[in-house]
Parts: C-alpha cells; structure tokens; sequence
C-alpha cells in the first residue's frame, strides 16, 4: 500500500461515491455498512477520511448536539471504522490522528481488520460479534448445534410451526416495530430508512417467517447479502416465538438453504449473554470488534457524557 499522499478529510459532497464503494467491495474486511447508499440512507450526515486514491476509507458519521460535533454509529450500522486491503495497527493509528479536532466526542466501532496501535489516550472495548462459516455441508453444519437448538427446532415441528420464505418486508417490519421499543431507543423514521435500504439491495435479500398452525407469525427476519456474508438483519420475535423454538427453525432453515457456499452469516454480535449464547449454540464463533470512546468536550459538558455504564463491563 503507497504512503506517498496524506490521508484526506472530505466533507460528504467531496467524496467520489464510485471510487468509494469499488474501495468497499474490492477490501478484504468490505461491509455492507460501508456502501455510501448505506451510509447515506442511515446518517444524515456523514464526512470521510481516505487514503491515496481511495485505497483504504474511514466514514465519520456525525451529528451535532448543543454546539458539539460528535461521532457515532447510526442505528442497525454496529461496525465500521477503516476498510482497505493490508490495514496495520500503523495505519489504523494514521486515520484516529487525522479525525479532526471538531469533532469532540467519538463513539465509534471499528472492525475486525482494524488491529489496534500498542497503547491509546482514550477509552478502548472489546465487543463481539458472532460469525458462523456455511461452507460446509449442511450435515456438517447442523452436527455442531448445541442439543438445545436441536430440541427446540422440534418442539417448533411439532406445535405445527411452518417457515416461510419470501415474505413482505412489511411483515419484517411490523414485528420489529413492537419488539425494539423493548431494548433501544428507536429514532424517528427509522423503519421507512430502513424498507428503503432492504428494497436497494431486495436482488441481495432474503425474507423468512415462522408461523404457527393457526398462521400466526412468531417470528421474521429479513438477510442481506454482500460479498461473502450475509446478515442476520432486521430480525422481529413475538414473546410466545420463544416457547415455540421458532427463531432456531428460522435459522436452521436459512442455514440449510445456504449451507455449502463460499459464504459467513454474520449474526451481527450482541453484548447480551443471553442472545449471544443463542448463535453460540449454532456453532457460531467470536469476531471480535472494538469500539472508542473519546471524550473531548469541555468542562463541566464531559461531565454529562461520560463513558456509558454498559461499555465499562467491556473494557479490555
């Protein structure tokens, strides 16, 4: 990789959004999060740091709040930082400098790929996110569930539950729209950004359901795929899905579908032992992403944003 140039901050209208994503798709820790469709559909703002001619990005999400510029994650976006080929903890350590001093709080979550410089001036956790390999057959595959999957997929079987494919978004959408209230703080116009972002990629796209015998749903979710991932996305449960076993039917049937492929499904992690447990028992395995945490507003305003209490249970 050439050092020969800087690396640039372009405000949003400067970015070449061509060379952008052929940056995304061609990088070997390329997301979905990272195509600039994305990214303009789930921040309203956005800036960018780039190398060279675009042979590694770094998008900054930004919002700004009582006079402060800040970074953040956009919703349903929980991992971006750096994409390129050949990415080194020297590297990463060039793009955290060149963030500009504007920006006075990071909240930020960088991939995989992003190795970390030996020691930083601010706030580092480790977080983990659950990947499962499908390219091996399915046998193979479903030989690694834990025993409890393999019970509730029939228990699900038994109680009459069917699963469906290629079901409306809106289907996706209306459970969703009852069950995040319960665990995040959801902004408006979140759903409508994002039926516009599974109807761009809807080529890209999975739907499934699980009904009951009385055709009820009891669970949904809607895949997206990119490169050699594909994304457990936009997923929706009812409370009784659980005695059901209906969300391991639903994987187990994706599973089946796209097993012996060339292809990760990416569970999009959780800092929640319960819910990671449930892709563990998959035979899924820790990817593991960090996130910074940079507080540098002035005094006494850092004192309101300090670092949030759930982060400090993942310091590393």
């Amino acid at each position: 990789m050439s050092t020969a140039h800087p690396i640039q901050y372009l405000t949003h209208t400067a970015i070449d959004k061509r060379r952008w994503d052929a940056c995304i798709a061609t990088a070997a820790n390329g997301l979905i999060y990272g195509h600039s469709f994305y990214l303009d559909t789930m921040a309203a703002n956005w800036h960018a740091l780039v190398l060279n001619d675009y042979e590694a990005v770094m998008p900054l999400p930004w919002r700004k709040k009582a006079g402060f510029n800040y970074l953040f994650q956009p919703s349903m976006t929980p991992i971006l930082g750096i994409f390129g080929n050949d990415i080194t903890a020297g590297l990463v350590q060039l793009f955290l400098n060149a963030i500009p001093s504007t920006f006075k709080l990071w909240d930020i979550s960088l991939n995989h790929f992003n190795p970390l410089p030996p020691s930083l001036p601010y706030p580092v956790f480790k977080r983990g996110n659950f990947i499962l390999s499908l390219q091996h057959p399915y046998e193979h595959i479903q030989a690694q569930y834990h025993a409890n999957i393999k019970r509730n997929m029939g228990k699900a079987v038994k109680k009459g539950c069917i699963v469906k494919k290629d079901i409306p978004i809106d289907e996706v959408i209306r459970i969703c729209q009852k069950q995040f209230p319960a665990f995040t703080r959801v902004e408006a116009g979140l759903f409508e950004k994002l039926k516009v972002i599974y109807c761009h990629y809807i080529r890209q796209a999975k739907t499934y359901s699980v009904t009951d015998a009385e055709g009820r749903t009891l669970c949904a979710c809607a895949f997206l795929f990119s490169g050699n991932r594909a994304w457990y996305w936009l997923v929706g449960n009812e409370p009784e899905g659980r005695d059901y076993g209906a969300s391991s039917l639903l994987l187990d049937a994706f599973i089946r579908e796209q097993a012996n492929r060339p292809l990760v499904l990416d569970f999009e992690g959780s800092d929640d032992q319960g819910v990671a447990g449930f892709y563990k028992k998959f035979g899924a395995v820790p990817e593991m992403f960090t996130t910074i945490y940079y507080n540098r507003l002035p005094f006494p305003v850092n004192l309101f944003k300090r670092v949030p209490p759930h982060y400090r249970n993942l310091a590393s």
